[in-house]
């Protein structure tokens, strides 16, 4: 008899939890939101920089950037670089045919290894009294005049680099015809990033020389500030160029990538702001929704500046106030609130 009343107790307990779970599994969204409150998160209003930028793409180039051109017209022989390779001034990274017509080496190189034997000769016969100072500073003349014809002829066959870089383009291949004029390549200065962007009329009194910039590329961002500002227009894109400089060097950013280049061009201190997500308005009417005491308190605000991401707030709300940044789309005025961590 025992053994049957232990089990009608077991069984009856099991029905009781079923059925009270399946009361409390039963209850609307709106009851639990009532009973335990709308989950929400908030922080604490603070005054801080209210800050406007200008966002404009741009393509990032070395802050120190040449292009080296052709000046012969022949076929090249070597390339001593390739794209991405460091680089020192001077270093010689193309190559023509010494009896390349136009650059007259092997009869500049003839030329000065004849005046220097002419030249080291008589300054061993001035230096026995044998001849005038005026005789050798003639010779002398010629030497020079010789040394400086071989070298220009010198630098047309032979292609430095004008830098110490990174070679960022390179437009030739060996055995390729060039002419005068063509580009060779581009080295660009490892000391940072220069980017130009071309700013309408209408927004180029809002820059200012120095004035904080970021350039973002990916997920990368690199700080700057601009550098140089146009005062005149140019008069084919009817836009001033402003040239933002980025010091140092990023791995992860490519010598010319476009990039987001944001330029801040208002900053006020001492204010309060609030992020545009966070205000809700009626009838053109914008307010914010506070917790008192637990409770959903929605304020009416009187917004000034603004950037598109956020506002400043000139009305409505003070230091010290708990504004809610998230769960608004749930608040009723006088809400319970369950604040989560």
């Amino acid at each position: 008899m025992k053994r049957y009343l232990v089990i009608l107790t077991v069984l009856i307990l099991i029905l009781t939890f079923a059925c009270s779970k399946k009361k409390e599994e039963g209850k609307s969204m709106e009851q639990i939101y009532s009973e335990e409150g709308i989950p929400i998160r908030q922080t604490v209003v603070e005054p801080s920089t209210f800050r406007q930028n200008l966002l404009y793409n741009a393509t990032l180039n070395g802050m120190e950037e040449t292009t080296v051109q052709a000046m012969v017209s022949d076929v090249i022989t070597r390339i001593n670089a390739k794209v991405g390779d460091r680089v020192v001034k001077d270093q010689i990274i193309v190559c023509f045919p010494q009896n390349t017509p136009s650059a007259q080496y092997e009869q500049a190189l003839t030329a000065f290894n004849s005046i220097k034997t002419t030249y080291e000769r008589m300054q061993r016969l001035f230096a026995q009294g044998a001849i005038s100072q005026q005789d050798l500073d003639n010779v002398e003349t010629q030497y020079k005049v010789s040394k400086a014809n071989l070298e220009v002829s010198d630098k047309m066959i032979n292609v430095r680099a004008p830098i110490s870089g990174i070679i960022t383009a390179m437009n030739v291949n060996p055995s390729e015809r060039a002419y005068p004029g063509k580009d060779l390549f581009t080295v660009a200065s490892t000391n940072g990033y220069k980017a130009v962007v071309m700013v309408p009329d209408t927004e180029i009194t809002k820059f200012r020389k120095g004035a904080k910039a970021t350039a973002t590329w990916l997920d990368t961002t690199i700080s700057g500030r601009v550098s140089e500002i146009s005062l005149a227009m140019d008069s084919s894109t009817k836009a001033f160029r402003v040239e933002v400089a980025f010091p140092g060097m990023n791995k992860k950013i490519n010598y010319g990538v476009t990039a987001e280049i944001s330029i801040e061009i208002l900053t006020k201190p001492n204010v309060i702001v609030v992020e545009r997500h966070q205000i809700q308005s009626n009838n053109g009417t914008k307010y914010v929704w506070l917790n008192q005491d637990g409770k959903a308190v929605k304020r009416e605000i009187t917004t000034g500046l603004d950037n598109t991401l956020a506002y400043e707030v000139i009305s409505g709300l003070n230091p010290g106030d708990i504004l809610i940044t998230e769960g608004l789309n749930l608040l009723t005025e006088g809400a319970k609130l369950r604040v989560i961590e």
